[in-house]
């Protein structure tokens, strides 16, 4: 079995499915999950392998066509996580511009920063979880372990008789104490502007891979190493590509963050960092522009339906009790649910007028009953009855 493909793929799948469930906390409609593996994952997976071989050919390696492919007995073993991020974002991009194309209705267009900030909260988890294929190619290793004191699991791996730093397990647990942070920041109660995320990931993934990667000893070189390494020292010298590559990053993540700030204050206007969604408002810089102030059509938040949530009972002429439940207008799909809303509201109406017109009716008959010929008529009525009894 290919424990590596299924890894990533069963990776790939968690990742979708807990995608699908938290766009609606932004506004999204779960639907542009689909949409963002549709358009990224291939050029994900064809930017990672061309990375890689342009890295391996300056670092000296040997590619034909059928290698490339993957059609040789190493099949596609070389991706480069940072060559995938990078045909990611250009997947994100495309479809952007797709959302935004003129036939396409406002609240149904989607920012390139708004993709970003919910996908690579995922990413983040998949590169956690993705590591562990690494571990059953036995790869992504770090150097040579000579201290029998740390030759031990999951510190370090054992491979072909030897150990070495386990560099893949401690960017597993980066990645997934970064996914903690990221989903809150997406998720939880305080909101930032769009993009914010997306930064957060840039800053702190660069700062896991930077030291990590110079622990490891199959890293893609810019610029070669002057000397190897000895024992569990690394290569002097040279310059690793994601090492290079991550403090880009770093100050992508950096910059993007204060030129909001910048702006904010140029505009007049509060920074919109970290700030409560029940405080949210136009008084924050970009708000306008986020789904969280317009959603999606049919996106409902958690407060909002908990607002409307309850049973109304109304009693009929009859004294039959009618339950409408804003809970079952509210359980509806998102095309039905304003038309489920207005029914119960008919409903209601009519149900009002009817008893309104009997309490008229009740009220005719009492005063019918209480002139005085009807009076007099029942006055005779009991007289006639009592002599019948005598």
């Amino acid at each position: 079995m290919n424990w590596y493909g299924f890894i990533i793929a069963s990776a790939i799948v968690l990742c979708v499915v807990a995608a699908y469930f938290t766009a609606k906390h932004r506004g999204l409609q779960g639907d542009i999950v689909v949409d963002i593996i549709l358009f990224c994952l291939p050029l994900a997976i064809v930017f990672a392998r061309i990375y890689y071989v342009i890295f391996d050919l300056i670092d000296g390696g040997e590619w034909t066509f059928l290698k490339f492919i993957g059609a040789d007995d190493n099949g596609l073993k070389g991706l480069a996580i940072y060559g995938g991020l990078i045909g990611a974002v250009i997947g994100a991009f495309l479809l952007s511009l797709f959302k935004k194309r003129k036939k396409n209705p406002e609240d149904k267009r989607v920012s390139f920063m708004q993709l970003c900030d919910l996908g690579f909260v995922f990413i983040i988890l998949g590169q956690s979880i993705g590591r562990w294929g690494n571990f059953a190619n036995q790869e992504a290793h770090g150097y040579l372990i000579t201290d029998p004191s740390k030759m031990w699991f999951p510190f370090a791996i054992e491979k072909g008789g030897n150990w070495y730093y386990a560099t893949f397990f401690y960017e597993s647990m980066w990645n997934l104490v970064g996914f903690g942070i990221l989903f809150f920041l997406y998720s939880g109660k305080f909101k930032s502007f769009d993009g914010f995320v997306f930064a957060c990931y840039c800053i702190y993934y660069g700062i896991g891979r930077s030291w990590i990667e110079g622990m490891r000893s199959d890293s893609l070189w810019l610029v070669p190493p002057t000397a190897d390494g000895n024992g569990e020292l690394p290569d002097v010298g040279g310059l690793r590509v994601s090492q290079l590559v991550s403090i880009l990053l770093i100050l992508f993540g950096v910059a993007y963050i204060i030129a909001h700030i910048v702006r904010a204050k140029k505009a007049g206007k509060k920074i919109f960092i970290f700030v409560r969604k029940d405080k949210l408002d136009e008084s924050y810089f970009e708000y306008e522009k986020t789904k969280l102030a317009h959603p999606m059509p049919g996106i409902k938040f958690w407060k909002d339906r908990h607002k409307q949530s309850g049973d109304e009972v109304i009693v009929d002429n009859n004294g039959v009790a009618v339950r409408v439940s804003a809970d079952d207008a509210l359980s509806s799909s998102d095309d039905s649910g304003g038309k489920a809303e207005d029914t119960a509201e008919k409903e209601r109406n009519r149900l009002a007028q009817e008893e309104a017109l009997a309490q008229d009716e009740i009220s005719r008959t009492e005063a019918t009953d209480t002139k005085p010929e009807n009076n007099v008529k029942a006055c005779e009525d009991e007289i006639y009855e009592d002599r019948w009894d005598d």
